[in-house]
């Protein structure tokens, strides 16, 4: 009796693992996963080759150096700026006074780089005294009795006999027998009056500087030696 207990016990394992087995199979094969087909790439015209993206440059800000004779007007026109930003991204008090070496920041909204003026400038021949004189600014443009261009000597000692400061409409005054000193400044006041080592004077009855004007410094011989643009 034990023994036929046994067999029926071993039998039943035998069938049950069969069915495992079998049932295992089944559910294998039927759940395999479906190959996901991948189109291949086209293949590229001979000699062609896939650009690589550019990078986009970025703006960084110009940095300009003064030059003898520049003013903060002269540089903003020169670049194409508003001369009130760029006073202000330089945190400059006084826009008439600029020193030559000193870096200025030109703001990134700036355009190519202008000419500044239509007439050549002289370019220092040996031998010559250089720097020299240049026009440093103009005060109070527009009222008779304080309008001046003032004038600097940066260089050595120089003579400006016959040299002339130009007006936009073709006024001009003329310098008699002069010489400016080393490291110093001449006011060319528009108004009448007596002149002076430091104060001449053009004897006009009314103002002839305006904004957005261009002055002009000529030597004796009709070369630009300076231009300077009223704010």
């Amino acid at each position: 009796m034990a023994r036929r207990w046994l067999f029926y016990l071993a039998l039943n394992v035998l069938v049950s693992a069969a069915t495992m087995l079998g049932v295992l199979y089944w559910w294998d094969r039927s759940h395999q996963s479906t190959a996901i087909a991948v189109p291949s790439p086209t293949p590229l015209p001979a000699g062609y080759t896939t650009p690589l993206p550019t990078a986009l440059p970025s703006r960084t800000p110009r940095v300009y150096v003064v030059q003898s004779g520049d003013t903060l007007g002269k540089i903003a026109e020169k670049f194409g700026v508003d001369v009130d930003e760029l006073a202000a991204i330089n945190n400059i008090q006084d826009p008439n006074v600029l020193t030559p070496g000193m870096q200025l920041v030109i703001p990134t909204s700036a355009q190519t780089e202008q000419p500044v003026s239509s007439n050549p400038t002289v370019t220092p021949q040996d031998g010559e005294a250089f720097p020299w004189p240049v026009i440093d600014s103009v005060l109070s443009a527009g009222v008779l009795g304080n309008e001046a261009v003032k004038i600097v000597n940066p260089g050595p000692n120089a003579t400006l006999t016959g040299w002339r400061l130009r007006a936009p409409g073709g006024a001009e005054y003329a310098f008699k027998e002069f010489s400016l000193v080393a490291q110093g400044a001449v006011l060319i006041h528009t108004a009448e009056g007596i002149d002076t080592s430091i104060d001449l004077y053009w004897d006009l009855k009314e103002p002839v500087w305006h904004s957005g004007d261009e002055v002009q410094l000529l030597d004796a011989l009709g070369n630009v030696r300076s231009v300077f643009f009223i704010p």
